[in-house]
């Protein structure tokens, strides 16, 4: 196993089964939430993995710091061959600035076993309230002040948190529950919560509910009706429970905004905002300020001195309009331009919007909704249909969902002249919280770049394997050049390009045999030539998003897009290395070659070994960098080694299998940590040639 230094956190202990070590799978953090400005404690826990050998904290973005706090180390057993005792919590100092951005925050914890699963933290500008060790009940809730973040746990099912606040008539209260948008990322989490929030009076009376908010999380605005002692009540909303299940309930009279009007800003702009929510009581005259950076981002709406919470906003560069009422009809339809994009909203149940454009023939435009995206800050209540028409009415081009419940699509005119795009709810829906952006480009060939796994782990001398894969968009076709940064020192990686003719490709992170224990953040970038819509040269870089495995209720590979990329060297790994008897080969169309690997063991590692090359999960191909024709024959191929160490490879060229020199692949040595889970070592690149 994996040796543990003697930097340990404090926990609880158990003993580990004669297997390989898991990495750490982090599942809740106690309390949830940090206010900025302080420095404080949290829990962090796992329920199976350990935490043994904790020394660093991984942390998104500025303006927070992370440490481990030294605990006590676990008890040493009188055999020293003996398993190592399991660490399932370790404290973190956290250190919040003043002025750093609230919001959920992506974590991750380095330890000699390796690097963690994601957690996530959530930095709140008011105080924190820890929850009490007794459970509350409507006779005796639990007191909170306003403003404040209580921190809680849905532990059993049935289970009803109560807490009880003083408030004055006429003030207008903000309860907001973060939990279920904490959860979508957590690895080891089979099943996620649905809060609920309700407020009563001390006679038991519902004054107001709130189910889904954003997303899952609900949000309630309040108005005091007479100055009273009120309670308010946090349940999963199918009386489910899980004591992973942790949540920050928000509650505050300060100004706050569910979404705002426009959704889209100029970069670097600022633009009047109207809000959605007890902002919208306060003033009329907010203001937000575009970030200098193009995407979707948020950013808090301002007010003579007075700041609401960040709201979603998407910057972009592009010419903007508003829609203009009536525009019902395609005749009334507001003009925008192509490129350029329009802010909306479907304010009344089953209203159409109507933008009217300058199209010429053969020119491919995207048109695409801002709204609602599920893992993204975009949150509005709009589920909208796109339908492209001609002037008189008549529907040329139709999507509903392209990117979770945005519609989009790409239009290429048969004539020159102007089409009208008309904007609506699936659900003819509406109200305040349907606003959007529409987005009207040419379709300018792009990709798009993941990597997946979101972490790799090595020990020295060891190597793992990372699998890219490159989405081509609007007919690009170009190679597309990888290349990693922010490695750990001892650290490398193969060179690597994506051929035009393939969608994959594979990095092989390799430590060297002095390297040091050490975990860094890295980015794996995509850069590709392209032609923009112009036939002008433009060079295109890419950010790859992190794929965060999750656990998929009954055994599958579930899998979610995550922002850190992160890589460690370890303590010895259970596999210390793989030898590919062959780093080159050439293959004729039709032809096979046998690949013989060796598997050098740990000394205390004697279970299954999965040979395997692609990234496959009970039948799922989730990866895959053979050149296309290019298979491996699993029939042919000894890859389940029990606790041998020999095993070979046999890859195959079918008879039309295309050209190709140099593309990298390498055998992976597969140890499994439960039925879900398994840690792939990786052999040295094997090069791979296709040859008429």
């Amino acid at each position: 196993m994996r040796a543990v230094t003697a930097l340990l956190c404090v926990t609880a202990f158990t003993q580990v089964a004669e297997a390989q070590t898991s990495f750490p799978m982090v599942t809740h953090v106690t309390p949830v939430a940090v206010q900025r400005g302080t420095v404080s404690e949290v829990t962090v826990e796992c329920r199976t993995s350990s935490l043994a050998g904790a020394y660093k904290v991984l942390l998104e973005g500025s303006g927070v710091t992370a440490e481990v706090i030294p605990g006590k180390e676990p008890p040493k057993a009188a055999d020293p061959k003996a398993p190592a005792a399991l660490v399932l919590s370790c404290k973190l100092k956290i250190t919040v600035a003043p002025d750093a951005a609230t919001g959920v925050r992506e974590f991750r914890i380095a330890s000699s076993l390796g690097i963690s699963s994601l957690g996530q933290l959530l930095i709140v500008d008011a105080p924190v309230i820890p929850e009490q060790a007794v459970p509350s009940t409507m006779a005796k809730p639990m007191p909170i002040t306003i403003p404040s973040v209580v921190c809680g746990r849905i532990r059993l099912v049935e289970a009803v948190d109560y807490y009880t606040f003083t408030a004055k008539a006429g003030q207008t209260l903000t309860l907001e529950v973060i939990c279920a948008r904490i959860q979508d990322k957590i690895h080891d989490l089979q099943k996620h919560a649905d809060p609920l929030i309700a407020i009563f009076d001390t006679d038991g009376r519902e004054l107001a509910a709130a189910d889904d908010g954003y997303f899952a999380d609900p949000v309630l605005t309040f108005t005091v009706p007479k100055d009273a002692e009120y309670r308010v009540a946090v349940r999963d909303a199918k009386y489910d429970g899980d004591p992973r299940w942790v949540y920050a309930l928000a509650i505050t009279d300060t100004p706050r905004a569910v979404y705002s009007f426009p959704l889209a800003v100029n970069f670097g702009k600022t633009a009047k905002a109207q809000p959605v929510g007890s902002a919208a009581f306060a003033s009329k005259e907010w203001t937000v300020t575009a970030p200098n950076t193009l995407g979707v981002h948020t950013a808090p709406l301002k007010f003579n001195g007075t700041e609401t919470n960040p709201v979603p906003v998407v910057v972009t560069n592009l010419p903007l309009v508003e829609e203009a009422e009536p525009n019902d009809l395609p005749k009334q339809a507001t003009r925008m331009q192509v490129p350029g994009g329009a802010n909306g909203r479907i304010g009344t149940k089953r209203e159409l919007d109507h933008f009217v454009f300058t199209a010429t023939k053969g020119k491919a435009i995207r048109l695409e909704i801002f709204a609602r995206r599920f893992g993204t800050p975009l949150s509005s209540q709009l589920d909208a249909q796109l339908d492209v028409m001609t002037p008189d009415g008549k529907i040329v081009a139709s999507n509903d969902d392209l990117v979770g419940k945005d519609s989009g699509l790409i239009f290429t005119p048969t004539a020159d002249g102007e089409y009208v795009v008309r904007v609506r709810d699936l659900n003819n829906k509406g109200g305040d919280g349907f606003i959007y952006y529409l987005e009207g480009d040419f379709a300018r060939p792009d990709f798009t770049i993941k990597c997946d796994p979101a972490k790799a782990m090595i020990g020295p001398g060891s190597r793992t394997a990372w699998y890219v894969q490159v989405t081509r968009t609007n007919g690009f076709t170009a190679p597309v050049k990888v290349t990693v940064g922010g490695l750990p020192a001892g650290v490398t990686v193969n060179e690597l390009t994506i051929p035009a003719n393939m969608t994959q490709g594979l990095l092989v992170v390799s430590a060297t045999k002095d390297a040091k224990i050490e975990a860094s953040v890295v980015e794996v970038i995509g850069t590709a030539d392209a032609i923009d819509e112009n036939a002008k040269p433009v060079t295109l870089t890419r950010t790859a998003v992190a794929v965060e495995e999750i656990y998929s209720p009954g055994g599958g590979r579930a899998r979610f897009d995550a922002g850190m990329l992160a890589v460690a060297v370890t303590g010895p790994s259970d596999l210390l290395e793989i030898k590919a008897k062959q780093t080159r080969i050439t293959l004729k169309p039709g032809e096979e070659v046998k690949i013989d690997v060796e598997v050098l063991r740990g000394p205390q590692y004697t279970k299954d070994v999965n040979l395997d090359v692609p990234l496959r999960h009970l039948g799922t191909v989730f990866g895959n960098p053979l050149p296309p024709g290019v298979t491996m024959v699993d029939g042919k191929s000894k890859t389940l080694l029990g606790a041998g160490s020999a095993g070979h490879i046999t890859l195959k060229a079918d008879a039309n299998a295309a050209e190709c020199t140099d593309v990298p692949v390498c055998v992976q040595g597969f140890v499994a940590i439960n039925f879900v889970v398994k840690i792939g070592y990786a052999s040295e690149v094997i090069w791979v040639t296709v040859k008429k």
